[in-house]
């Protein structure tokens, strides 16, 4: 247990206690009270609690809790249900009846001070009177489903999950609470009460013939002693036998959605064969495999450190990250270099893919050379690409290197091409007609009527690192070892061949046959992009923006109009406005993102004053048309916009200064 303060400090107060723990025999007593200490410090640590800084007593059915007084209380309340459920039921699972966890919860917070007999304080004997209230025995009689039930007082709710709609307020009851000297008011919480019901009646089967497994040594040596105390036990003569077993690791594994399928496989063969090669039989670990509901979001929770909020909203906090790409990794050491309690080490590479083009037998034919190889420009329509995931972001990647001939997103065309790009994406069936799909290798090889191409100046490369994510406070010598284990699972040969069935290629660029699929290692394209920066970019170029064209009615105004509406996407649109001196808050009326004033003569002043967003830029086709002294150029500069001066052209496409003007109209319309 931790080491007590002398003096009073403002502690957050959690009790539980195991529902009919009195009620079971001796042996299944002794179980449950090994899987709640597992279960809590597991727990715990899920949610980026450190169990061995708090302070805690163990009270026989039940333990009492005191947080550190540094731990902010949104991050007990918001995370360690939610992780205690998961964790009762990895536990439950493998138990009988008997020996099965339900659990009372309370949770309060205040002073606490330590004598020489242990902890007091009024918050401490209100937790305990909590917990035995009658609302939360009642709970979880009238949901049977529910694996343990909360109860938190009327000042920790008023002060901690009401104000904040994160701790779902709603999903708490207020009760009357009237233990011995404590009368008034708690919320009462029961989560996720709609859980499969614990059975109370062994389901009948009929008899089926099983094959003899052969016992291991080690558990045939423990036959004889353990039949014998069965025997002894159920003649009351002596409690059962407990194998030497420490409590199971909990690794964490958080991998992309690419490898999900794969990676759950191999951890739970690492899991059993970590079991078998135990000489007891004991488990030696539990794994979670989960993907978090994108690439993105991943990357931002562990940017973050991985918050209380990142729980429930990503997953349990990781102790191994499967990404995609390296990029991916770059990006979140980048955010986390001002922290110093958490650091990622990049191990290894446990497969790889080359981003590649998926294109029907027709397309193909017409955009590919006669080697197989094709220029990402020359595809027509492209599938949609999600930069939320990793391949989706790599292949964003792929297609802005070959349109920008780099990623420098702040060059002057570069908004312009990749709106261009992004224009061309639809939600239409990849590999259908001339809709092509950029993604790995697998996923083209494995969807329907693609075939696979690759790209003329070389593929980037999902290499799918290893990352080990270090809590450098929480030392955990025991973790670190199973981390290191399950790295050295996925690069033995068996796993390989796994990866290899699944669609990837192993680490030495071994890969099974498939249709269009190069046996060999294609070429190359060797890059260091910003991740982030890339999904900014596509992002902002993708969105759909309403740009409003005010000209003078001038030949030139109306050619320039003609190029500015060829810069429109399937998802923008292009309004019309008098130019006149409301015409900017005539735009933020009809929607604007983005006003374009055009005109050959000198015009009226511009309101400046507007109700809402907008960006202003002007072009002028007179020498001196973006004086600082004229119209134009201060309702231009009055909305953070440019003034581009054309000259004596008449807007026939040629001029450097109407491609400039261009740059400049997609650049507020699309650019950062």
């Amino acid at each position: 247990m931790g080491t007590p303060p002398q003096h009073a400090l403002h502690r957050t107060v959690v009790v539980v206690d195991v529902s009919a723990f009195g009620q079971r025999h001796r042996g299944p007593q002794e179980e449950i009270r090994r899987g709640l200490y597992t279960a809590l410090e597991s727990a715990f640590e899920d949610c980026g609690l450190d169990w061995s800084a708090t302070h805690h007593e163990d009270r026989g059915d039940g333990v009492f809790v005191l947080v550190p007084p540094d731990v902010p209380k949104s991050r007990v309340v918001g995370g360690l249900p939610h992780a205690l459920l998961g964790e009762l039921r990895r536990y439950n699972a493998t138990r009988n009846e008997d020996a099965r966890i339900r659990l009372r919860m309370a949770i309060t917070a205040g002073e606490v001070q330590h004598d020489e007999h242990g902890a007091v304080g009024d918050e401490v004997i209100l937790a305990f009177r909590l917990l035995d209230a009658k609302p939360l025995r009642d709970a979880l009689v009238s949901h049977p489903n529910a694996l343990f039930a909360l109860i938190v007082s009327q000042r920790f709710y008023e002060d901690v999950i009401r104000p904040d709609p994160a701790m779902d307020p709603d999903s708490f009851r207020r009760v009357d609470v009237d233990v011995k000297e404590v009368r008034g008011h708690a919320w009462l919480h029961v989560p996720n009460g709609g859980a499969p019901a614990i059975s109370r009646r062994p389901t009948r089967h009929r008899k089926t013939r099983r094959k003899r497994v052969q016992p291991r040594p080690a558990a045939a040596l423990l036959a004889v002693p353990l039949v014998f105390v069965a025997l002894t036990n159920g003649a009351g003569a002596a409690p059962p036998a407990v194998p030497p077993c420490p409590p199971p690791v909990q690794l964490n594994v958080l991998v992309s959605a690419e490898k999900e399928g794969v990676v759950r496989r191999l951890a739970l063969e690492f899991e059993d064969d970590s079991r078998a090669q135990h000489p007891l039989g004991c488990k030696v670990l539990n794994t979670l495999v989960f993907p978090g509901p994108s690439a993105e979001a991943a990357a931002e929770a562990l940017g973050r450190g991985w918050q209380s909020g990142d729980l429930t909203a990503v997953g349990a906090e990781p102790h191994v990250w499967l990404p995609d790409s390296t990029a991916e990794v770059r990006a979140v050491e980048r955010a986390l270099r001002d922290r110093t309690d958490v650091r990622l080490h990049l191990r290894a590479g446990v497969a790889v893919s080359p981003v590649v083009l998926g294109a029907s037998e027709e397309s193909a034919g017409r955009i590919a050379e006669p080697g197989g190889d094709v220029d990402w420009r020359n595809v027509p329509r492209l599938a949609e690409v999600d930069t939320s995931s990793g391949v989706g972001v790599v292949a964003a990647i792929a297609l802005a290197q070959a349109a920008l001939g780099g990623l420098d997103f702040d060059a002057p065309g570069a908004p312009r091409s990749l709106h261009e790009i992004t224009s061309r994406t639809t939600a239409d069936e990849p590999c259908v007609g001339d809709v092509a799909l950029v993604g790995s290798e697998k996923t083209v090889a494995d969807t329907k009527r693609c075939r696979v191409l690759y790209p003329q100046d070389g593929a980037l490369v999902l290499d799918h690192p290893f990352v080990e994510v270090e809590r450098t406070t929480r030392p955990n010598k025991r973790r670190l070892a199973i981390v290191n284990r399950f790295l050295d699972h996925l690069l033995s040969a068996s796993a390989q061949e796994e990866f290899k069935r699944e669609g990837f290629r192993d680490v030495h660029w071994n890969v099974d046959p498939g249709p269009g699929v190069r046996l060999g290692r294609p070429p190359v394209l060797r890059l260091e992009p910003d991740v982030t920066a890339v999904r900014e970019a596509w992002e902002m170029a993708a969105r759909g923006r309403v740009i409003a064209i005010a000209g003078d009615g001038s030949a030139g105004a109306n050619l320039f109009a003609d190029e500015v509406r060829r810069l429109i996407g399937p998802r923008d649109e292009v309004i019309d406005l008098a130019l006149s001196e409301g015409v900017v808050e005539a735009g933020v009326e009809g929607g604007a993102n983005v006003v374009v004033l055009v005109s050959t003569a000198p015009i009226t002043p511009i309101a400046p004053g507007v109700s809402g967003p907008v960006r202003v830029m002007a072009v002028g086709f007179a020498n001196g048309a973006c004086a600082p002294s004229t119209a134009l150029y201060a309702a231009a500069t009055a909305h953070s916009g440019p003034c581009r001066e054309i000259g004596g052209t008449n807007g026939s496409g040629a001029s450097e200064g109407q491609e400039g003007a261009l740059d400049d109209v997609a650049r507020a319309a699309w650019g950062r």
